[in-house]
């Protein structure tokens, strides 16, 4: 069965995570307790079935954690962390080429969506990135990657079946296993390919990615 429908992650993905890293430091400065029981709460979160409201636990589990009320942490994490961080997109680039490529596989037919751990509109919006069939965050369906419920949606916005959807993204462990748990082919960006790799493709350059791909159109064509 050949693709359909390329799916991308954010962070890392589209475009180089040290900018990510470098722009995040004033946040870091500025709110230490804060970054550290919210990335805490983060990893908690991936342990928990059922999680009914998404933002709601992340929060209680920071409150818990800073001792604090989850309402006034709800709306830390909102404005101090979320808002902050998507401003920061307006001086971050996408990777070069990407966006070209894109167009490229728009003609050739495909469907393209985005699915991030974290919120996406501003993010696209501010990359200059914002043709897609569908881009949502993994918190919208109450788990992170790598559980099986952000990829089924993905697949379902795309309106393909997972098989028919090849997962770009730059996190071996949530990206790359997440994707093919539920049956996607993988795309793993990375300097270099990880020993005993499941990804089906690994590139460090977009126009690799884009020449696989579009090679992949003509073999089914």
């Amino acid at each position: 069965m050949g693709i359909k429908g390329i799916g991308f992650d954010i962070d890392g993905t589209l475009y180089n995570n040290m900018f990510m890293y470098i722009c995040t430091i004033p946040s870091f400065i500025k709110h230490p307790r804060l970054v550290y029981h919210y990335s805490r709460a983060r990893s908690r979160i991936r342990e928990i079935r059922p999680v009914n409201n998404f933002r709601r636990t992340q929060a209680e589990l920071v409150a818990e954690s800073m001792g604090h009320s989850e309402v006034v942490v709800r709306a830390m994490i909102e404005n101090k962390l979320y808002e902050d961080w998507e401003n920061l997109f307006r001086i971050i680039r996408p990777f070069p080429g990407l966006k070209t490529g894109l167009v490229k596989l728009r003609e050739a037919g495909l469907k393209l969506g985005v699915l991030s751990d974290f919120p996406v509109q501003n993010k696209l919006k501010f990359l200059g990135l914002e043709d897609w069939d569908c881009s949502f965050t993994s918190e919208s369906t109450g788990y992170l990657k790598p559980h099986p419920e952000p990829f089924l949606e993905l697949a379902k916005r795309l309106k393909l079946k997972p098989e028919e959807i090849l997962y770009v993204g730059n996190s071996y462990e949530k990206d790359v296993l997440g994707a093919a748990a539920v049956g996607m082919k993988t795309a793993h960006i990375s300097a270099r390919k990880k020993p005993g790799s499941r990804a089906d493709f690994t590139f460090s350059q977009y126009k690799e990615l884009f020449d696989y791909i579009l090679g992949l159109q003509a073999e089914n064509h």
